[in-house]
């Protein structure tokens, strides 16, 4: 059966973004090597994409600049958003508007015998976890401390989380595995 992962980086204070929006702080964390071999592993059992129109536009961005290849290969991409966005040519794209549990359904079948990889941001999660639509959240938390910016969820949310997994990334890197509910 399909899972919801939220697979993200965050600071040790729980932000996955900087006070001006960006996630630039946590790519030297990114390029370790047990960092990217975890996160290889993980991709390579994801069958379909979701993704906020904020966190779309900045990856288009960046695609488009050149200084980020597009990583979700042919992989179906779901783009919540209320706004007009551009496309990519190659990659297949869905842009939809309206709740998470009314799209859930149809994201999970699109992943074939896959996950769907919650990519963010932080509301989109937030928006899945309301919905009782997340399974688990992946998360990997490096030594910095950001003090403000985009916190985990994006929104006040509660929800009771259980331990499935740490595991240790490098040097004071870790990833924590939690099963939602």
């Amino acid at each position: 059966m399909t899972s919801f992962k939220y697979y993200v980086g965050a600071s040790i204070d729980g932000f996955i973004a900087d006070r001006n929006g960006s996630v630039q702080w946590f790519k030297p964390y990114a390029t370790a090597p047990a960092v990217e071999e975890n996160f290889q592993k993980f991709f390579e059992t994801i069958g379909a994409v979701v993704i906020g129109g904020k966190t779309y536009e900045n990856i288009v961005r960046d695609v488009t600049e050149g200084s980020i290849p597009w990583v979700f290969g042919d992989k179906p991409v779901w783009v919540f958003t209320h706004h007009e966005l551009p496309t990519l040519p190659g990659a297949d794209l869905t842009f939809i508007r309206g709740e998470v549990g009314f799209w859930s359904r149809d994201i999970a079948q699109s992943a074939g015998a896959g996950d769907v990889w919650v990519v963010g941001g932080a509301d989109l999660a937030g928006a899945f976890v309301e919905a009782e639509a997340l399974d688990e959240v992946l998360l990997v938390t490096v030594p910095e401390v950001l003090g403000e910016g985009a916190s985990l969820f994006g929104r006040g949310i509660s929800t009771q989380l259980a331990a499935l997994e740490i595991e240790q990334l490098g040097t004071d890197i870790f990833l924590a595995r939690y099963a939602i509910g």
